[in-house]
């Protein structure tokens, strides 16, 4: 039932903070979950990066790929949005890292870009444009552009967990 909970308190969150916040808030946050994320890998180098902690589990590698790949399929989606159209589908959740493999600093490259690029969409916004068209997320209720940012701001800081436990494990 703590899931049901939880799922509830999210959806609350979401279409609370996406109705109050606006969109230079929203990137502020945002972007210091991203600063968070960022720390939790300063020192990590690739031998590190590529080794899992244990079997099942992700190496930091795959994290920061799963990451990067989330924020490039989610921006097309409050592109959309913000201009008005509904996606064709929602959000995929279940994002597999397939370019773990590449060097870590490649990895970060791709990251970096991929939240500069919502950040500087985030900040294109200021006029709020159509918050009114949602699309409805099994897990998440029903997500404007500015919930998918929002999205991405708990995604970061999550992983961000993950990766500084996943340093310490390896």
């Amino acid at each position: 039932m703590a899931d049901a909970d939880e799922q509830a308190k999210l959806r609350s969150y979401l279409a609370a903070q996406s109705a109050k916040l606006p969109a230079a808030e929203i990137r502020a946050r945002l972007d210091e979950a991203a600063q968070e994320l960022l720390a939790a890998l300063a020192g990590a180098d690739d031998a590190r990066a590529h080794r899992r902690p244990a079997p099942g589990e992700w190496s930091v590698a795959e994290i920061v790929d799963h990451v990067a790949v989330t924020l490039e399929d989610v921006l097309p989606l409050m592109r959309t949005l913000a201009g008005g159209a509904r996606p064709a589908q929602g959000m995929v959740v279940s994002h597999a890292p397939a370019n773990a493999a590449a060097p870590l600093a490649a990895l970060l490259e791709r990251l970096r870009r991929g939240q500069a690029a919502v950040s500087d969409f985030l900040a294109a916004q200021g006029g709020e444009p159509h918050t009114d068209l949602r699309v409805a997320d099994g897990y998440f209720g029903e997500i404007n552009w500015k919930g998918y940012a929002l999205i991405l701001r708990l995604h970061y800081r999550d992983h961000a967990r993950q990766v500084a436990r996943t340093l310490a494990a390896v």
